[in-house]
């Protein structure tokens, strides 16, 4: 088994995946190393930096270095003792043009130097680039995957089948299915650097989803030229398991100095923000006075420190259950990445279907993206079926007490207190379920199902009295109450409408108790007896 996945949380997956120089674990980010300018050598990245895998070109390497890596081997090569990816040349090919080496050569040339991982060669697309440009390298992706087939002679290295199609997102799945038709033990999506460096991280989120929702589950799946550690939650988030960034270097060269959350020009930096061994030895002025070569060494560890501790914080993220509330904090580091936490709440059907059904931990809401995360689809997609007993003709819908579970709050026990002395037939025909600001509807009889019961919220706010709304209105119209009682706040009257439209138009027979002061316990009871005992003596 290539790939050992031990933990989940929405598509991400913590796990092993074994090559012949060793394992390492997922998501894992694999520095790129420039074979003709290693800013920090390999080596120091195995042992100082504790990197357990990294990435070079196989081009860059046939063109100046080749005879000597295939007689040391690539791993004496680079001093790396660990698993070494090799690139195709696929990028330079973006950045260029064109390569001179064919796609059996760019085979041949990673048996030779014994890789670990291999790339074949894969035609990229700019974001500018036509349909009909992007569709030919599509198709020549595609031809070029078909022939490594019998092009390759060694079975010790994991060959990975890359998808194109940039923009054109049926182009995306349609290289996606091809490609995984095909024997490779990864994959990996390309064409996003550009994305990246243009902050259109909303249609990268479609791009990878795409690409994740056609190719093989089992397969770990490798994301190109990653970047900027802002974003490795989001993609590890949509099922990215490995991703190469040589952001840690080329930052340095122009005095950036990376953060999770942004980039910083260093001469702008007056206070020490970072406990990295870089910057607990050295401040941001004394790096800023030092020479190029060395500052721009200090600088590229700092941004490789990092880039490595953002890998760490989402592998515990997952392993804790919280990468959504990672993805929530990360999405305000920028506009655009917190558009594309939105857009990727739009797939919240596919993530639901990964995303454990328990946690250790309650879910907070953090703002309206909240109302998207798989939980809350999940629990939406039950209701639509959840049964209603046969001799049940009335809900009653109460207010979201603080205490959890509701029915064990003082309120709701009092109200549950005067059900039960009703007449035992008219109790059957009661059904009680509970406005929620995440979840919309709690039927009593699932409130103590994760994470109805487990779960931080605020006061209602005009978005949450939407959702909510939204939620009784279509759970009202799937199933069929001949009454409805229901506890109404003061700031839910602006949306209440929907509900009682929804009650006139299956002629369900409406009865609303206005809860005016929360404190007031004494008297709302009393209304609702009184509604209750009404009702019964109507029955007779």
């Amino acid at each position: 088994m290539v790939f050992e996945i031990k933990y989940r949380d929405l598509m991400a997956r913590i796990g092993q995946i074994k090559t012949k120089s060793g394992s390492f674990q997922t998501p894992a980010l694999l520095p790129v190393i420039d074979p003709k300018n290693q800013i920090i050598p390999p080596n120091t990245m195995k042992k100082e930096f504790k990197c357990e895998a990294i990435i070079t070109n196989a081009f860059l390497i046939k063109k100046n270095f080749y005879e000597q890596a295939k007689k040391e081997g690539l791993h004496n090569f680079l001093n790396f003792p660990g698993p070494i990816m090799t690139d195709s040349g696929a990028y330079q090919l973006l950045v260029y043009g064109e390569v001179d080496i064919s796609s059996e050569e760019v085979i041949k040339v990673q048996e030779e130097i014994n890789t670990d991982i291999a790339i074949i060669l894969d035609i990229p697309s700019s974001v500018d680039a036509t349909y009909s440009e992007v569709e030919n390298g599509v198709k020549q992706t595609i031809k070029n995957a078909e022939d490594s087939q019998t092009q390759r002679t060694r079975d010790d290295i994991l060959w990975v089948g890359p998808v194109q199609g940039g923009v054109y997102l049926d182009l995306v799945k349609y290289c996606a299915r091809e490609v995984g038709k095909l024997d490779f033990d990864l994959h990996a999506i390309g064409s996003v650097t550009q994305l990246m460096e243009r902050y259109q991280f909303e249609k990268l989120v479609d791009l990878v989803m795409a690409a994740k929702q056609n190719l093989p589950l089992q397969r770990p799946v490798h994301l190109f030229g990653a970047g900027h550690p802002m974003m490795f939650s989001l993609a590890v988030a949509m099922g990215i398991d490995t991703f190469d960034s040589a952001a840690y270097s080329l930052y340095a060269r122009n005095n950036r100095y990376l953060t999770p959350t942004g980039t910083v020009r260093l001469e702008e930096l007056k206070y020490d923000i970072c406990v990295c061994p870089v910057c607990r030895e050295n401040s941001p002025q004394e790096v800023l006075e030092k020479p190029q070569k060395e500052r721009e060494a200090l600088l590229a560890r700092h941004n490789l420190y990092v880039s490595l501790m953002e890998v760490q914080i989402i592998r515990q993220s997952i392993l804790e259950g919280t990468l959504w509330e990672l993805l929530e904090l990360r999405a305000r580091s920028h506009p655009y990445l917190l558009e594309a936490l939105r857009r990727l709440g739009e797939y919240s059907d596919v993530l639901e279907i990964f995303t454990p059904t328990t946690k250790p931990h309650a879910i907070f809401y953090c703002g309206p993206e909240t109302l998207k995360r798989p939980e809350v689809t999940r629990h939406l997609k039950k209701l639509e079926t959840f049964p209603q007993p046969e001799e049940t003709d009335t809900l009653l819908i109460l207010l979201e007490p603080k205490t959890k579970p509701f029915h064990k709050s003082k309120e709701h026990s009092e109200i549950i207190k005067i059900i039960k002395n009703l007449p035992e037939d008219y109790q059957k025909k009661i059904q009680i379920a509970t406005k929620s600001t995440i979840f919309g509807l709690i039927p009593l009889e699932l409130e103590e199902v994760y994470p109805l019961s487990q779960h931080i919220n605020l006061k209602p706010d005009p978005i949450t009295l939407q959702h909510t709304t939204k939620v009784i209105t279509r759970y009202l119209k799937t199933h069929n109450y001949r009454k409805v009682i229901i506890q109404l706040a003061p700031p839910e009257e602006d949306t209440f409408e929907l509900i009682r439209k929804a009650c006139s138009e299956k002629n369900i027979d409406l009865h609303v108790i206005r809860v005016e002061e929360e404190s007031n316990l004494k008297k709302n009871l009393e209304d609702l007896q009184k509604l209750l005992t009404e009702a019964t003596q109507c029955e007779k």
